[in-house]
């Protein structure tokens, strides 16, 4: 059981977060699986517990060993916990920002696209053309009034 909560207290203390939103929900996914793994070893350290407890109650001679092996998982197990939901927390973070990064980088370019839109010096040569523009003007302001409230 030690070697097991020493190899995953190697995992969700990883620096690692993600370059982009992909790349954080991938790390999400691991992570999620990792947390099964977590569930399913809380089980060998009841037995764990449960064994050390039915030792000592027999009388074993070395009964300060095995309540220090005992004390030295769980305090492993409680650490590997804490540690855990620390993960937990900085990958919703980092998951957070990297999709305000993405809906900013779209929003940017959204408004980079209608600018040029905007910008052009056409301003019609008949009256169906300039309905036509007029139409287009009306789309991007409607875009332009719902994507307001997203900002």
């Amino acid at each position: 059981v030690m070697f097991w909560i020493a190899d995953k207290e190697a995992f969700v203390t990883s620096d690692e977060f993600g370059q982009d939103l992909e790349h954080v929900e991938v790390l999400q996914k691991k992570f999620d699986e990792f947390q099964k793994d977590l569930q399913n070893h809380e089980d060998k350290v009841s037995e764990v517990n449960t064994l050390a407890e039915q030792l000592i109650t027999d009388g074993h001679p070395e009964e300060d060993t095995i309540r220090q092996k005992q004390d030295e998982v769980n305090e492993a197990w409680k650490r590997l916990r804490q540690l855990s939901l620390l993960r937990q927390e900085r990958l919703y973070g980092a998951h957070e920002i990297q999709r305000f990064n993405r809906d900013a980088d779209e929003t940017i370019a959204w408004i980079q696209e209608k600018d040029v839109v905007l910008s052009s010096d056409d301003y019609g040569r008949d009256l169906a053309s300039v309905q036509t523009l007029q139409r287009k003007h009306e789309g991007v302001e409607r875009d332009l009034a719902a994507l307001e409230e997203k900002v």
